[in-house]
């Protein structure tokens, strides 16, 4: 399997809300890091940090647009987009729904050893999001 194939597994099952195999694609202790969370240790917390994204934005899909492998990385460009229609849990508190849509570009970096993921880094324009949702003004253009 090649690291994209690994990739977009791990993708299917975030637009099915279906983590059932993510024991296959991610190792036991794999770490996590993404915008406004501290490091995710092992496959419970990232599984959680998914569903709780899946529950504001139920119809979510997200969706691999270039992809850059090398040796055990690959660097994914993508979008996710969906309809702010539930909670949305961050660290600084829950945010309503406000039932706006959003298409939030990301790249994903995730580094492989013995066939599954062990590293993920999840980067996002956090500010950008929140303006999406209006809950922030967007700023000016530089």
């Amino acid at each position: 399997m090649t690291l994209q194939q690994l990739v977009d597994r791990h993708y299917r099952e975030i637009n099915t809300n279906d983590y059932s195999d993510a024991g296959d694609i991610f190792s036991a202790d794999v770490l996590t890091e993404a915008p406004g969370s501290g490091p995710l240790a092992g496959i419970e917390p990232f599984v959680a940090f998914g569903q709780g994204f899946h529950r504001a934005f139920p119809d979510g899909r997200i969706c691999g647009d270039r992809y850059v492998e090398s040796g055990d990385v690959v660097v994914v460009e993508g979008r996710f987009t969906g309809t702010h229609t539930g909670p949305l849990d961050t660290p600084a508190g829950q945010i309503p729904a406000t039932g706006r849509p959003m298409v939030l570009p990301f790249a994903d970096l995730f580094r492989v050893a013995d066939g599954k993921v062990a590293e993920h880094r999840i980067y996002f324009d956090s500010a950008g999001m929140l303006a999406q949702l209006g809950l922030m003004q967007e700023s000016a253009p530089a």
